[in-house]
């Protein structure tokens, strides 16, 4: 296994390179909701006990080291992914939702004209575009 070190506080501190595949990104959703429903996650904030709890469960799981930054690095990307996808399916027009799919369902013409405006929902178009 390919492992990259990471000397935050001490040189005994090793992480793994993240691997966010669709089933680690459930895995780690999975162990955030535990935490927040174990109330974990007062005012919005995970506590410390939850963020030591988010790296020894997401280890196991998943067999993966990671560091409290790594995954909190992750979870503020998923936020902001989130808020942007939620605009895209709300608020944009000419579009509709693949239920079975479960993406955002649009003609290419709609993806040329958006993406050139609003960059950031490239993520969304990747998935979506038929070639």
């Amino acid at each position: 296994m390919l492992t990259h070190h990471c000397f935050l506080n001490s040189p005994k501190k090793m992480a793994d390179k993240a691997d966010w595949c669709d089933t680690n990104v459930r895995h780690f959703i999975d162990i955030c909701k535990g935490e927040i429903e174990a109330g974990n996650r007062p005012l919005g904030l995970f506590t410390r006990t939850a963020w030591k709890n988010l790296v020894t469960k997401y280890e196991e799981k998943t067999g993966l080291k990671q560091t409290k930054k790594q995954l909190k690095n992750k979870l503020d990307n998923m936020k902001k992914e989130y808020t942007w996808f939620m605009e895209l399916k709300n608020s944009a027009t000419g579009l509709g939702w693949n239920e079975a799919k479960q993406t955002v369902d649009c003609s290419n013409e709609w993806w040329d004209e958006h993406l050139g405006v609003r960059t950031v929902y490239y993520p969304f178009f990747i998935y979506n575009y038929a070639f």
